[in-house]
């Protein structure tokens, strides 16, 4: 009787001790990007588009493009090639430095190991929550990299290379000179955000190239500032195109995987051809793997931009699961075209359901462009806001049938 009272002394000392000094670990990552910690009415925000609406942006003048791609000769290479690029490019990089804030987790209390174990009273200690995480917030920073698209001052960058931020600084290249930015808007799909910065000169702006035409092996050049490096550049070539990468985002956006050089603090840095167009937007390496790196097609950046500069990133809803058709189900269907994409199963009152969308439906063309590849479709469909009609033109039974469907907001 005496031990097991002086058992249970003990257990209270152990408890008075835990409770009046916890031990505490804090994890040094940060939660992911579905948490918002900043409101968008702080000052961080830029508010100059927030009374517009889609139909009043006028997008020709936000970037520049090549008069034509189909005209471009091929780059003759040599020693000084990679220079000239570089000389002609490097003044529309910046680097981006942030103070954001995290949300983290302190650990408090004691692990039941880290006592000794009492064998009449062990059940005890598996009830007792040891190690409960409180979450808290605090100040951080970041770095990462951008790129010059108008005169304007507006800056492409990542989404999670600004997110949560309080304040941002960029620096450009002739004079490392610093600015202050705000954030126009910020899209987590396809983890692309818009800054802008108010210039008080001339700036270098890059064109946006066609990242549609890029070949395998044609080479790129990626420009940023890994681990605080500012304004290096890296060379290689464009390893595959419309690259699924797990992990990253697999079920929305494809990738440009590319060999050239990616580190932490290039994310946001153009991925740039032979011709100074911007065909990418550094974004991820593989950090198992060598010499194995994303960007995110520039053409994809292109489809959502009125959503960046409005702020509203809010997607339509359509309702239906589709995949890529193959030869064995098109040969099934007896469907005699080249491209499409199969209907897998339409969601129960969704606008698919209601236009009457049906599986085992070929969608052949929206809006009146064919549908020759299913990761094209599925771009064009990250850009558009509940309340857009889409034309499809769809392949059932051996008909051609015009349907027509509203996206909705998903409840």
């Amino acid at each position: 009787m005496k031990r097991r009272l002086h058992h249970l002394v003990l257990v209270a000392l152990v408890l008075l001790v835990a409770y009046l000094f916890p031990g505490c670990t804090v994890s040094n990552a940060p939660k992911g990007m579905d948490t918002d910690l900043v409101s968008k009415d702080d000052p961080i925000f830029d508010k100059s588009f927030k009374a517009l609406s889609f139909k009043d942006l006028d997008m020709e003048q936000m970037w520049v493009e090549r008069e034509s791609y189909e005209d471009q000769d091929d780059v003759v290479i040599h020693s000084n090639t990679f220079a000239d690029i570089v000389e002609q490019v490097k003044g529309g990089v910046v680097n981006i430095y942030t103070r954001n804030l995290e949300e983290k987790e302190a650990h408090v209390g004691v692990s039941p190991n880290d006592i000794i174990r009492i064998p009449l009273l062990s059940n005890l200690f598996d009830i007792i929550p040891f190690k409960v995480p409180i979450p808290f917030r605090s100040e951080g920073y970041s770095l990462g990299s951008g790129f010059i698209i108008n005169e304007q001052g507006y800056i492409l960058t990542n989404a999670h290379v600004i997110h949560n931020a309080t304040d941002i600084r960029v620096v450009l290249s002739e004079g490392r000179k610093e600015y202050a930015a705000r954030i126009v808007g910020a899209d987590r799909v396809t983890d692309t955000a818009l800054i802008r910065i108010e210039p008080d000169h001339l700036l270098t702006v890059l064109p946006l190239g066609n990242s549609d035409k890029l070949r395998i092996g044609e080479m790129v050049l990626a420009i940023g500032n890994p681990l605080g490096l500012r304004h290096s550049v890296t060379s290689g070539i464009v390893s595959a195109t419309e690259r699924i990468s797990p992990g990253l985002n697999e079920k929305l956006l494809d990738f440009i995987q590319t060999d050239s050089a990616i580190n932490p603090g290039n994310s946001g840095g153009p991925l740039v051809n032979l011709h100074g167009e911007v065909v990418g937007i550094n974004t991820a390496v593989v950090s198992e793997a060598h010499s194995i790196g994303f960007a995110i097609p520039i053409n994809t950046v292109k489809k959502v931009m009125p959503m960046l500069v409005l702020g509203k990133t809010e997607r339509g809803w359509l309702g239906v699961q589709a995949v890529p058709l193959m030869p064995d189900k098109a040969f099934e269907l007896k469907y005699p075209h080249e491209g499409g994409v199969l209907v897998v199963s339409v969601e129960k009152e969704s606008p698919a359901e209601k236009s009457g969308l049906k599986p085992d439906d070929i969608i052949m063309a929206l809006n009146g462009h064919p549908v020759g590849r299913f990761l094209l479709l599925r771009r064009e469909l990250l850009s558009l806001s509940p309340g857009v009609q889409l034309d499809l033109t769809v392949f059932r039974s051996g008909k051609v049938l015009e349907i027509k469907s509203t996206l909705e907001k998903k409840e």
